[in-house]
């Protein structure tokens, strides 16, 4: 023997022996239970607080085609479930903790039903195996399985196997189907079996025995509790995953279609697509390349393709991981799934090989230490705990080896039978498996955010990213780019007349006609006692000839005048008639404006009102729609749209009206004028979605992007809110488009720079699969707090959309939200069941009104500084009986003496498992009972001790609870 052999030997055995020793011992199963494990703690709170979404259904459906013996498949079906303890367990609270008890064997399972005589029994046979596996399962009672055969012919049958995820996970299906294939063949009798009768037919024997199981699933969960609470295991999973995930964004901000509601509202969808067997070869050849797997590489891409989307170079992605993390755990039927959080670095511009390289070493990493519970991560590194998202990460992958079917009987031809049943519990989670030479791939995604057409892109792009990747892995990740988005035809843009030669052929038609009405500001001393400004009214042929005297001071670059006098609309006359409009050619300054006209059917005899400021863009397209089509043009004093009286006298004669929303908002308060209509028109950028649908709904309405309007956009009163502001079509000879940090035309749905007629405009946005835009926002705007990415000005435009604020701004000051309104104000905490917990402000100032630079932009510098965060904002007294109780029980809980009535139960270290105990703590002292949901979403001791009062007095008990 050599002394190589001989060491081998000896690590042999040292390895056999520490097996040997940490060899998951057996544990009898006491009648009160046993805890349940750290994943089946995560699964049992997270139905707690979504009960009834089906998020926690683990189904298969398979087409079963060949003569069944559906007693054999019964027995068979019985001997799993009496074999593994776990299909026999329910879970109940005891004391605030889940537990898990065991009990007995059932004599038969298989319900079935006869579908024969149905005119489509395909369809039936999707129908009830949808119904069957949404169907809410009763933990504390169970059973916490289903099986269902639907017999749509002789020789013809769907089986529907559902099982709740706190007993079953995806692995199990695979210890089933053996073990059904073992038992089925020793319980069928061969005589007559094949006809496909109900549960139980079929004259046989028992079933084939199968040799005893050495471990059951409670084994597990106790081993693993004492496991995990040994300070050498616990301090190194801890340890790696605190450094590893320390820094990481808290949420991937991918754009969505609609904002991110508080909670989750409805269940998901799913996407289904194909990676083709050519894609798929590629991917397995640059794995081997690499020494790594295939998963590896769709995993890079994956990244690269949420990098893109998300503008982040710093992502945490979910990989499911089996969890049966010792060989004595291969052959048990259970939850032991976890989730890892791999981070995958982007940063630098690495190529794809570097890339893969890097989520190489993450996967690796992550998986060696893959011991660590989700739960118990989340509870470690304490993230904030939102109820808008999951922590630490929205998105995910997973690849199968398997194409789903894992039961093959003899003589039985199996294959995937696919109801209309969608689920998905993350913002967007992707498995892929094996499909002939390709791969089939599920796209989860939270309906709450995504339409359907953005996932079919996104599955579409990460197809053409794979192949682009594994053809080209040298590239910068940067390079590998996608396919342009489509973009709308664009309108001619009509003759090339200038706005000069149309400005005099109506200064020729109608000298006499009212061209300019300029009231004067508040201050001005034509101001009457009542409030109503004096008004000056040019003609036509008296602005062209005051505009004929302006002439040479407009050319010598001379200052404007005051802007609450005429002559600001002179001023700006004069530069039209000089064909020196801000850049515009002549053709292209008139033709968006007439398509503009051409879109809101103005005339001669129309009216158009505007509240811009005479320096603004704005104005210069509002006196061009006016003037080029011989209409009459009135200018307001922007403090006008703040003022009922003076607002409602401007509007009275309008027929065309361009305000803000602070305008908006003051008229719709007391209802718009119904024998009066006009159109209305609105500032794209700083209009709330929400107030142009209101808008909409009482009269004609269009959005107008851009300080030149270069899109137009006719707002839908019932269309459903979306996060981004659309566009609407480009104005005749406006070239839009969304182009990429390197100036290439933009991707479908991923955010970039808008560019109008080839310039930058700072505003961020995206193409969509039909070929418009989305304003999403400013680039400079956007900001990080804590590890949250929030743009201020979309979360401004919320704000202006709630009850009471006319408009809003949101600043960062003290590294916190801090918001400004004009209006009656509101309240930051009620704004809790309108937003994420992260968008909530930390402060709001209310104003008379807004500072504006002469531009018409909020001016931001000029925004008061609110009170630092230890200004008066600090520890907050607790007060009344109700408070102190609900503080003592959580100082109890928690083992916190110093809490105040503003604290937060989770921000104080509380978990999922120290929150059901609250739950029962407060049934016990104050006699209501308040579900998990309930306790999330008032999270402090004020906010909860008031739920609790007001939950008694709705029992008739009254008065203040006391703890005992």
């Amino acid at each position: 023997m050599t002394i190589s052999k001989s060491a081998d030997n000896v690590h042999d055995l040292i390895a056999r022996r520490r097996r040997e020793r940490d060899r998951i011992p057996r544990h009898a199963v006491p009648d009160s239970g046993v805890p349940v494990s750290s994943t089946q703690e995560r699964i049992w709170f997270g139905e707690m607080f979504n009960p009834g979404f089906g998020f926690y259904h683990v189904p298969a459906t398979l087409r079963l085609r060949g003569p069944l013996d559906a007693g054999a498949l019964d027995r068979a079906l019985c001997e799993v479930i009496r074999r593994h303890e776990i299909l026999r367990s329910t879970v109940e609270e005891v004391d605030g903790m889940p537990v898990q008890r065991v009990g007995d064997a059932p004599g038969s399972v298989l319900r079935s039903v006869d579908l024969g005589d149905e005119a489509d029994a395909e369809a039936e046979a999707a129908r009830m195996a949808a119904d069957d596996i949404l169907a809410p399962f009763d933990l504390r009672h169970g059973p916490l399985w289903r099986a269902l055969l639907l017999r749509l012919g002789p020789d013809d049958h769907v089986l529907v196997l559902t099982f709740h995820h706190i007993v079953f996970d995806d692995p199990s299906f695979g210890i089933v189907g053996r073990e059904v294939e073992a038992l089925y063949t020793g319980a069928a009798t061969g005589t007559g079996s094949g006809t496909g009768g109900g549960a139980g037919s079929g004259t046989g024997g028992g079933p084939a025995s199968l040799p005893d199981l050495d471990l059951q699933y409670t084994d597990f969960s106790v081993w693993q509790r004492e496991r995990l609470r040994t300070e050498e295991v616990r301090s190194r999973l801890v340890d790696y995953w605190r450094r590893t995930l320390d820094g990481v964004p808290r949420l991937l901000d991918l754009p969505s279609d609609r904002p991110r509601p508080p909670h989750r509202r409805r269940a998901g969808r799913f996407h289904r697509s194909r990676l083709s067997g050519d894609v798929v070869a590629a991917v397995r050849a640059v794995a081997r390349d690499e020494g790594t797997t295939p998963f590896t590489v769709l995993l890079a891409a994956y990244g690269v393709l949420l990098s893109r989307y998300a503008g982040q170079a710093d992502i945490v992605t979910a990989v499911p991981a089996a969890g049966r993390i010792r060989p004595e755990l291969e052959a048990l039927v259970g939850c032991f799934i976890n989730i890892i959080c791999l981070r995958l670095d982007l940063r630098g511009e690495p190529t794809f090989r570097e890339l893969l390289r890097r989520v190489r070493h993450a996967s690796v990493e992550g998986h060696d230490h893959e011991e660590m519970p989700f739960e118990e991560l989340v509870r470690e590194l304490h993230p904030q705990r939102p109820q808008s998202h999951t922590p630490l990460f929205q998105a995910g992958l997973g690849v199968r080896d398997n194409d789903g079917v894992f039961l093959n009987l003899p003589g039985v031809r199996a294959s995937e039978f696919v109801p209309d049943v969608e689920v998905s519990h993350f913002d967007l989670m992707v498995d892929f498996s094996v499909d002939g030479d390709g791969m089939a791939g599920l796209w989860g995604y939270n309906d709450d955010l995504f339409d359907p057409a953005t996932v079919e892109v996104l599955a579409e792009q990460f197809a053409l990213l794979v192949a682009k990747a594994c053809g080209h892995p040298d590239l910068p990740v940067g390079d590998l780019s996608l396919p342009p988005a489509p973009r709308l035809p664009e309108p001619g843009i009509g003759g090339a007349e200038g706005p000069a030669a149309i400005l005099a052929e109506r200064v020729r038609l109608a000298p006499g006609s009212p061209a300019v009405t300029t009231h004067a500001g508040t201050s001005s001393a034509g101001t009457s006692s009542a409030g109503t400004s004096s008004a000056v009214t040019l003609t036509y042929a008296e602005l062209d000839a005051r505009a004929e005297t302006l002439a040479p001071a407009v050319r010598r670059g001379a200052e404007p005048p005051a802007a609450d006098s005429p002559d600001p609309a002179v001023w700006r006359y004069a530069h039209l008639k000089a064909d020196v409009l801000d850049g515009r050619t002549a053709g292209a300054g008139a033709a968006p404006i007439a398509d503009l006209a051409t879109r809101i059917g103005l005339g001669v005899a129309d009216t158009v009102l505007t509240f811009a400021p005479p320096a603004s863009g704005a104005f210069a397209d509002a006196m061009l729609l006016a003037l080029l089509h011989g209409a009459h043009l009135v200018t307001a004093p922007p403090e006008a749209a703040r003022d009922a009286g003076r607002l409602k006298a401007l509007v009275a004669d309008a027929t065309v009206v361009h305000a803000p929303p602070a305008a908006w908002r003051l008229l719709l308060q007391d209802g718009l004028p119904a024998d009066r209509p006009f159109t209305a028109l609105c500032d794209a950028a700083t209009t709330p979605p929400g107030l142009a649908r209101e808008l909409a709904a009482a009269t004609p309405t269009w959005t107008l992007y851009g300080e030149h309007w270069a899109a137009a956009h006719r707002v839908d009163p019932l269309a459903e809110p979306r996060r981004g502001v659309p566009l609407g079509e480009p104005l005749a000879g406006t070239p839009i488009e969304v182009v990429d940090r390197a100036g290439r035309p933009g991707a479908t749905g991923v955010p970039g720079e808008i560019h109008v007629g080839g310039a930058a405009t700072g505003d961020r946005g995206r193409t969509l699969p039909d070929g418009s835009m989305e304003l999403l926002g400013r680039f400079d705007r956007m900001f990080t707090v804590g590890g949250f990415r929030v743009d201020t000005d979309e979360l401004a435009r919320s704000l202006a959309g709630r009850p009471g604020v006319a408009e809003a701004a949101v600043d960062v000051r003290h590294d916190r939200l801090a918001a400004y309104v004009a209006g009656e104000g509101i309240d930051p905490k009620e704004l809790t069941a309108h937003l994420p917990e992260y968008q909530v402000p930390g402060s709001v100032t209310v104003l008379d009104s807004l500072p504006r630079t002469a531009g018409g932009h909020i001016a931001h510098e000029e925004l008061p500084s609110p009170d630092a965060p230890g200004d008066g904002g600090g520890h907050v007294p607790i007060e009344g009986g109700t408070e102190e109780a609900v503080a003592g029980i959580w100082r109890e809980l928690l083992g916190v003496e110093e809490i105040g009535a503003s604290d937060g139960f989770l921000d104080l270290g509380g978990h999922s498992l120290t929150l059901a105990r609250l739950s029962l703590r407060y049934e016990v002292a104050f006699g209501v009972e308040v579900e998990l949901p309930d306790l999330l979403r008032h999270a402090t001791v004020r906010e909860q001790a008031a739920l609790l009062d007001e939950r008694r007095a709705q029992a008739g008990l009254g008065g203040e609870g006391a703890a005992s």
